[in-house]
């Protein structure tokens, strides 16, 4: 038997919690950098997940719907989505890229220093 494909591994984590992925559609923009809705358990991401990036990336959407709750602050959502990835990579045994680890720590604490108010540091 072969090994997964990071594609294979990705529509795993998909099915284990119920989550529908979408990779384009009518009612949302912005597929490419990925978002999640919680309440419908869908995520919408139009990675190809071929790379232990774009996989990361996908887990990382996945845990906005399985390590989130409604009462954190963004920026604790965006931490906590990412500390799941990171974690789910480490016990599927796929190491996280230098440069994947590092925009995360990244992200997060420019979502920190923005607080709630994101527009607010998109200018």
């Amino acid at each position: 038997m072969s090994e997964k494909t990071f594609l294979q591994i990705f529509e795993d984590e998909l099915s284990l919690y119920g989550i529908v992925w979408c990779t384009g559609c009518e009612k949302y923009n912005s597929h490419k950098r990925g978002f999640a809705i919680s309440k419908a358990r869908e995520i919408h991401y139009d990675s190809k997940i071929a790379t232990r990036a774009t996989l990361h990336g996908g887990l990382h959407e996945i845990g906005h719907i399985v390590a989130n709750t409604p009462s954190m602050r963004r920026w604790e959502q965006e931490a906590s989505a990412e500390a799941w990835a990171n974690k789910r990579m480490a016990e599927l045994g796929i190491s996280i890229p230098r440069k994947v680890r590092r925009e995360g720590k990244a992200y997060v604490a420019r979502m920190k220093r923005w607080g709630n108010n994101i527009a607010a540091g998109r200018k």
